[in-house]
């Protein structure tokens, strides 16, 4: 079967389940993200197109995810809103349309994010992940392609498709072995094939987020992993002069960034830290711009629904859906 005749059997089958194709938005090795109209809801949606027959997709993978992606509620994840299968064993997954993008697209387009809005979208982050790890989940592919940005620029956590709910035996957590995510975003650990604690490589993964954020690359040249590990066990970190950014976010990256599993800082004592509470206070006091001024909560939905039939005219968006993964099995 042709590729042209599976793409038409996805759209034919996605509207008799009450969505209207209207573009792709990205392609992975398992499938794709559509943006569609749903007509039930009346609203824009993204739907992960996961197609379990082309490739070896791992069962043990997709099941996980399956059942982490329901049991989520909050502001800062990407609702699912529907999951429904073909007969041919496709599984469409129907998420909230995040308008903006993600969060790698911003900073290439605009550059390194100022101090308070890095910290606004950081806090936001520290929120969902501290949120997931309360409920025994890790997401375990955390970088800035997975974060997405809804029409008031609020930070959503997507692309659960490396996630595992963690178990406990005599009270201690059973560590992951696999490897999982993006090199330039691994902790140590996982890059040296250690049994590791996700959620503490969890934060590694913020650490270098918040990195891309103030300086619009990556802490790490990640060309080289061998080279790159030896550079992050001895705690090296080169913060580029060219930017002014405070000795306040470079120390909090310094103790995200921190090789040494026992004393990288946690998710708490993060949101305690002094450039958070800095930052937060500055932002409080100032007058923040509408497009960054968003909270959590969604907006007025009369505004919301005129941007999303805005964009429900254009099929040339960029990639604003969540992206399909690559998991080793």
């Amino acid at each position: 079967m042709d590729c042209s005749h599976c793409y038409m059997m996805n759209r034919r089958f996605m509207e008799s389940r009450g969505y209207i194709y209207k573009s792709t938005l990205g392609e992975g090795m398992f499938g794709k993200v559509v943006r569609a109209q749903a007509t039930k809801l009346n609203r824009t949606v993204a739907i992960k197109i996961i197609d379990t027959k082309k490739v070896n997709y791992s069962e043990k993978f997709l099941s996980r995810e399956m059942e982490i992606i329901r049991s989520l509620n909050h502001p800062n994840i990407v609702k699912t809103l529907d999951i429904f299968q073909s007969k041919t064993n496709t599984v469409y997954v129907v998420m909230e349309f995040c308008v903006k993008g993600d969060l790698l697209k911003h900073i290439n387009v605009n550059g390194a994010l100022p101090e308070h809005s890095s910290c606004r979208l950081f806090t936001q982050l520290c929120g969902a992940v501290q949120y997931l790890h309360n409920k025994d989940v890790a997401h375990r592919d955390l970088k800035c392609e997975n974060l997405l940005l809804d029409t008031f620029h609020s930070l959503k956590v997507c692309d659960f498709g490396f996630s595992k709910r963690l178990t406990y035996t005599d009270g201690q957590m059973v560590l992951s072995e696999t490897y999982c995510g993006t090199s330039s975003y691994a902790a140590p650990e996982i890059l040296r094939s250690c049994p590791y604690n996700p959620k503490v490589s969890d934060v590694w993964s913020m650490g270098v987020v918040l990195y891309m954020m103030l300086y619009a690359s990556m802490p790490y040249d990640a060309s080289n992993i061998r080279r790159m590990v030896e550079i992050q066990i001895q705690h090296n970190i080169n913060f580029p002069s060219i930017l002014s950014v405070s000795s306040e976010a470079k120390d909090l990256i310094r103790s995200i960034l921190h090789p040494v599993v026992e004393q990288r800082i946690t998710i708490s004592n993060i949101l305690q830290s002094s450039w958070i509470l800095r930052e937060g206070r500055m932002e409080d006091g100032e007058e923040v711009s509408t497009s960054y001024a968003g909270s959590t909560q969604e907006g007025p939905p009369d505004e919301k629904t005129k941007e999303d039939k805005e964009h429900s005219k254009d099929n040339s968006d960029p990639g604003e859906g969540p992206s399909t993964p690559n998991p080793n099995p």
